[in-house]
């Protein structure tokens, strides 16, 4: 079996260990040569550090965007990334009847759940398998993330790389806005029966609004992810909504949107008219100022929510000098994938 190493040369002295997301100090023995990422967040990560090449194992989800990993289509599955398959990773793990111990499966926190940090351990650390808990879509933890990752893979300059150019983004959109008004700001992910999925304290999106200048409505709420009814956003009266939109039913899922007119425009378009129909949205500011938006649910958590964050400063301020495409561009450029041709990622478009 040949195997080439993530990094052309192995700077680090091994062992080397490191304290994971769940506080777990976890000791890479020798250089990790094969990787397993039960999640796409961790598959992004181990992309923009050069090393997707040494991916053997994916989720479903991973499998689902080929747009962003066209170079793992060969991947072992392992399961879905609510279910991961730990025999098949235990499989994997193995040269010849032996597991060798340059393999690294990488996972999140959630504590208490299949897929979590503590159970994947449980099942696979016996096989002398390395497992490290990094989660990658949450805001206040992606730069410690991407950064111990790095030291993990021997590729700390291109995690440092990344990191400082997530951080000139962030103070290009906060440079941007430091001088625009506040808007009040709905953002919304599922609706169903009447009940209304949106973004609360500890949220990522709750973030992003907060540094794009905009005052999340859910803010004061107790939870992350409030269910709440249509007579509370009214009561509300939020300046802008958006609503996030997932690509469609179809797997593997398409890149964005295809810029109208479209038959995806016209299913946008259908969502749009939803929203506003919905009983009393015309006293809603949002509606009554055309200020409603759908906004495309790959940007706005992972690696690239800082994209996200330079779209939504956009919606929120449509007169700043600022780029969202640029920043799309650059972020691909990254990961090794071209921006795609007539495509969008918010609807209507800024």
């Amino acid at each position: 079996m040949s195997i080439v190493l993530c990094a052309a040369e192995n700077s680090s002295e091994y062992p080397i260990t490191i304290t994971d997301s769940m506080g777990r100090n976890v000791t890479i023995d020798v250089p990790i040569e094969r990787i397993v990422v039960l999640n796409s967040d961790a598959a992004e990560a181990v992309a923009i550090l050069g090393c997707a090449d040494e991916i053997v194992g994916v989720s479903d989800t991973v499998k689902n965007k080929e747009y962003y990993f066209p170079q793992l289509k060969g991947a072992q599955l392992v399961g879905t990334w609510k279910e991961p398959d730990y025999e098949m990773i235990a499989e994997i793990a193995k040269v010849g009847d032996e597991v060798v111990p340059n393999i690294l499966v990488i996972t999140y926190t959630s504590p208490g759940k299949l897929y979590g940090v503590e159970e994947a351990a449980a099942k696979l650390e016996p096989f002398g398998i390395k497992v490290v808990g990094l989660d990658l879509y949450k805001p206040e933890t992606m730069i410690s993330e991407i950064l111990t990752l790095g030291k993990i893979l021997d590729r700390e300059e291109e995690a440092s790389r990344y990191v400082e150019w997530y951080k000139s983004v962030q103070e290009e959109v906060e440079d941007a806005v430091k001088d625009e008004s506040v808007p009040k700001v709905y953002v919304e992910s599922t609706s169903k029966g009447g009940s209304y999925t949106t973004h609360g304290p500890g949220s990522g999106v709750d973030q992003l609004v907060s540094i794009a200048r905009g005052h999340n409505i859910a803010a004061d709420l107790r939870e992350a992810y409030p269910v709440v009814d249509w007579e509370w956003v009214i009561s509300k009266n939020p300046d802008i909504i958006i609503k996030k939109v997932s690509y469609t039913d179809r797997t593997p899922y398409p890149f964005g949107w295809e810029i109208p007119p479209s038959q995806d425009s016209v299913k946008l378009e259908n969502i749009l008219n939803e929203i506003i129909s919905r009983p009393g949205s015309e006293s809603i500011s949002a509606i009554k100022n055309s200020r409603v938006y759908l906004m495309n649910w790959e940007i706005t958590a992972g690696l690239d929510d800082v994209v996200g964050l330079a779209y939504m400063a956009k919606i929120l301020h449509p007169e700043i000098d600022l780029d969202p495409e640029n920043v799309y561009r650059e972020y691909l450029q990254m990961l090794g994938v071209d921006y795609p041709k007539n495509r969008t990622f918010v609807y209507p478009e800024i």
